[in-house]
């Protein structure tokens, strides 16, 4: 059974794949690309992309008090409300 620092490299889901790539931007859509541009005028900035096998990439966007996340949707609306689950 795998154990300490073998055990994370070996259940990871990502497989060999680096958890962020180079140029995070280059997984979102133009319309996506376009909002982040403007919402960050506001100081909201990325905090991750979410792309699941099989699913469109999901960009996650964190205020500039980091208490709010909204989603940039693939048409590059703003989802204030976002129905998703996070890990804790």
């Amino acid at each position: 059974m795998p154990q300490g620092s073998d055990f994370g490299a070996r259940t990871e889901r990502r497989g060999n794949k680096p958890p962020i790539p180079p140029n995070i931007t280059f997984l979102l859509t133009q319309e996506q690309k376009l909002a982040l541009r403007k919402v960050e005028d506001f100081g909201w900035q990325l905090a991750f992309v979410r792309h699941g096998l099989f699913e469109q990439p999901v960009a996650v966007v964190v205020s500039p008090d980091r208490q709010r996340l909204a989603l940039l949707e693939t048409d590059g609306q703003l989802n204030m409300n976002p129905a998703i689950a996070l890990r804790g």
